[in-house]
This record gives C-alpha cells, structure tokens and sequence, in this order.
C-alpha cells in the first residue's frame, strides 16, 4: 500500500471477515487470500488488473489469490473481506469470477443496491451491512451450530492456546478424536477448516492488542506468532496490508464480548 495515511477509516474486524469503511487511499499491485467485495459511496474508485486494464468501479467483487490495485481517486468506500474457505466463500467461489477488472464490475453489479443505509458508524451497522452485501450475491448463510461434544469443547479450548501448539496433532487428543476424524468433524460442523479457523481468531487476538496500543511485535506474541514479520505477512496474505500500515491510522471497531 503506498499511500496508507488515505486509509483513516474504520476496521470492522470480526469472526471471518473484517470490513473497511472510510476513504480508499491508492494502493501497490497485491492479492490476497480472501474475497474481496466493495461497494463505492459517490465517486466511484478505480481498480486495475494484472492485464494493466482500469475501470471506475461503484461495486466489485475481486476473488482470492487475485492481483489487483486501487488507483484512484480516493474516496469513500466499503470493502468486505470474506474468508474463501468457510460456508460463504465456498458459495462465492460458485460465481467463477475471473481475472479482469470488467468481471469483478459484472460480479458486483447486485451490490449497488445494498448502501442506502449510509457508511456504517457502528457494529451493528457494519455487521447489517455485510450481510446485505452477501445476501444480493446469493451467498447468504447463518454460521452452522456446533452439537458434538468435541468440537464444541475445542472451541471453547481456542481461545485460551493460541501461544502453545495448535497443530490438529497437538489439539486432538485434547478432545478425544483422532486427527483425521476432528478435521473432519470440524470442517463439517464450523464450516470452516481448523487451520484457517485458528488463524482469523490469531488475526483478531492480534488486532485487539493493536487497538489499545500495542507495539506490533507484543500484538504478534500475544497472538502466536513467532514475530511481528510473521504477523505482517499474515496479515497482508489476508487483506492485502500490514498491522504497520494502519496501525494508529484507522479506528479499530471490534465485536462486542460474547
């Protein structure tokens, strides 16, 4: 991200998916790992392709693992990050969205209609919004509920060993399965993989110590990652920028405690 002092927004962050609300300042060629859904509010914002063509964008969908830049102008806009391997991403993938700026316009043309209500100011509002967005790209699903007793028993054990060994061998015989058999169970009954699932509450753990001011490399530790490096890497492989980049810039905007 080049410009990242035009990025003075707020950062919705929550349980598999985070969302910019603010001005969208320009940016470098980057991909990431998550679906990408923008939605301008007056003047549309410019992306470019990896095949160097531009367009005015009010909507879009960019899919993951997918090169593409913001190059102006700056203006005020939403941009929902989706996890590509839960429930609603899976649905996602189902557009078979392509590489060119011209296809992610023509994948977020049914978003136009979801910012009547205005930028979002509050949780609420953000987490409405999402699911507005999700819903007019007919990928709307309720996170399913857990009923065995050893997925339920790891997702409360979670939270509480994201600093130790949290590789399924480790948390396996933690909750009485098998590794093979609690991978699976847990894909199923989450809808998300074990794996990525520990790494967006690592993303949030981390961006909790962020927003109270926390050096990167304390907000890493206290998340699990080796170092502050291993956390910016994380986080720009996911949303496309580092804790450094927004850090004291944005207004962090977290759930409200379950």
């Amino acid at each position: 991200m080049s410009r990242p002092q035009e990025w003075k927004g707020r950062l919705f962050f929550g349980p598999r998916q985070l969302m910019y609300a603010g001005p969208a300042g320009q940016t470098h060629p980057h991909a990431h790992h998550t679906f990408q859904l923008l939605l301008a509010f007056g003047a549309p914002v410019v992306l470019r392709d990896r095949h160097q063509r531009e367009a005015a964008c009010h909507a879009a969908v960019v899919p993951p693992d997918t090169e593409h830049a913001v190059v102006g102008p700056v203006g005020l806009a939403v941009i929902l990050h989706l996890a590509p391997d839960d429930i609603v991403g899976r649905q996602l993938r189902t557009l078979g969205i392509g590489d060119t700026v011209e296809a992610w316009q023509q994948a977020g043309a049914p978003l136009l209609g979801c910012g009547a209500g205005g930028m979002p100011r509050t949780w609420s509002d953000a987490e409405s919004l999402a699911q507005a967005m999700a819903r007019a790209l007919q990928a709307e699903a309720g996170p399913p509920v857990p009923s065995h007793p050893a997925v339920k028993k790891l997702l409360r054990l979670l939270p509480d060993v994201l600093e130790e060994d949290v590789r399924v061998s480790a948390l396996a015989p933690r909750v009485g399965l098998s590794p093979g058999r609690l991978s699976h169970l847990f894909g199923e009954e989450v809808g998300l993989p074990l794996r990525p699932y520990i790494l967006w509450l690592r993303l949030r753990r981390a961006a909790e110590h962020l927003k109270h001011g926390a050096p990167v490399t304390q907000a890493a530790h206290a998340a699990g990652f080796t170092d502050s490096a291993h956390l910016s890497h994380a986080f720009r492989r996911t949303f496309g920028l580092t804790p450094t980049e927004i850090a004291g810039v944005v207004e962090w905007v977290l759930p409200p405690p379950e």
